[in-house]
Formats: structure tokens, C-alpha cells, sequence
């Protein structure tokens, strides 16, 4: 009896063959579905990091850092949320209890400025929030630099690069400051910096 040849081509049945092309797709959706799985368990571990270090800069707790974070997103699934956070400035607008929230997002780190009145140790109201100045332009890093906001003297200045001339970069810098009523846009002035 002659031996079988097992590196003979078999035939396949017409699903086994639509099932063996199918095969490296399922496995690429896989991946891709493990790959998300994991950036979402990611993402939540360097929030918890985000709020360790900010409560150890202000000594605040991280439940009530996590609680401003979360006011401040506009995502509504915090594990969905790429945001950060870049200031939590207890100090710049404590004169009226305000605390300013700064955090950035997405490809450009585009910061959104939050500020909270501190109605006690640990409660705060959301007060005011700004995305962008007038112009639309958002308040993102750049080519030319970074954008950084901080509070003042009871002011909120924000700082985005626009160019660079001989060496300097010329930033937009806005100035929000209270009117009586709220937060509002006081001054947009250019300036150059290293």
C-alpha cells in the first residue's frame, strides 16, 4: 500500500476556503479589539497618576481632584477621556475662593481652562470654562512652541505660540479677568519670548 503524501495539496470545500481568507482578518479585529481594551485600562492608570501627583502639589485629596477633572471633561465616559491635566492653580484666584483647573487634549494638547469656586474644604462649583479665544483658534501647542495657562493676581493668562522671528517666538497672550459676574476676555496682546 503506497504511503499518503501529507504535504499533498488538499482541495477545499468552498467554506473552507472563505474561512482560511477570513482567518488573518478576525485576527487583525482581535488584535485591534485587545489593542482598545487595553488603552482604556491605560488610560485609567495615568489618571490615577495625574491625580497623585496634583494631590501631593496642592494637598488636596485625589477623590476631589478626580471630582474637578471630571466636572471639567466634556467626555462623557471618563475611560473614552484623553485629557490631562496641566495646572490646578489653588492660589492665582484665591482672593474670590476660584481655583483654576487648567487640562489639555488631544493631538495638539489643546488646553481647556476651568475655573471652580471652593464652597468648602472639599466642595467646589464649576463657575466658568473657555476652549478658545474669539478668534476660534483654540489655545494648542504648535510648530512653534507650547501653549500654558496660569492664574495672577486674581487674573487667568493664558500663552500660545503664533511664529517665530530671528530666533524669538511671538505669543498671543490673553487675559481673562472677573467682571463682577463672571470671567471675560480683558486684554490679547502679543509678545516675544525664548
Amino acid at each position: 500500500m503506497p504511503e499518503p503524501n501529507v504535504f499533498a495539496a488538499k482541495r477545499l470545500s468552498r467554506r473552507g476556503h472563505w474561512s482560511a481568507r477570513r482567518r488573518p482578518l478576525l485576527t487583525i479585529l482581535l488584535t485591534l479589539l485587545l489593542a482598545s481594551l487595553a488603552a482604556a485600562q491605560n488610560w485609567k492608570q495615568v489618571h490615577k497618576k495625574d491625580e497623585e501627583r496634583w494631590a501631593k502639589a496642592t494637598g488636596l485629596d485625589t477623590f476631589t481632584i478626580h471630582k474637578l477633572w471630571r466636572s471639567a471633561s466634556r467626555v462623557a465616559d471618563e475611560k473614552d477621556d484623553d485629557s490631562r491635566i496641566a495646572n490646578l492653580d489653588l492660589t492665582g484666584l484665591a482672593e474670590r475662593h476660584d481655583v483654576l483647573l487648567v487640562t489639555y487634549a488631544g493631538e495638539n494638547n489643546c488646553l481647556t481652562l476651568t475655573v471652580f469656586r471652593q464652597i468648602s474644604e472639599s466642595k467646589f462649583k464649576k463657575i466658568w470654562s473657555v476652549e478658545q479665544p474669539p478668534d476660534g483658534t483654540g489655545f494648542c501647542d504648535n510648530k512653534f512652541g507650547s501653549a500654558a495657562a496660569e492664574a495672577t493676581n486674581g487674573a487667568i493668562g493664558v500663552r500660545v505660540p503664533r511664529s517665530v522671528a530671528d530666533g524669538e517666538v511671538t505669543y498671543t497672550v490673553y487675559v481673562y479677568a472677573w467682571n463682577g459676574i463672571t470671567y471675560r476676555l480683558a486684554s490679547e496682546t502679543q509678545m516675544k519670548g525664548q
